[in-house]
């Protein structure tokens, strides 16, 4: 079995998690921004 150099443990980047980290905020900005919108044309208050 071959040894794990341990420089490979410290270049990892886990570019898979920033992309759904990423997806995730922006779908919950655009559903808050919705909502936010539609109150306001409801003539909802700050």
């Amino acid at each position: 079995m071959a040894k794990k150099d341990k420089d490979d443990d410290d270049e990892f980047r886990p570019t898979g998690t920033i992309a759904v980290l990423t997806i995730f905020v922006i779908t919950l900005i655009a559903i808050w921004a919705t909502i936010y919108w539609i109150l306001v044309g409801r003539g909802g208050t700050l």
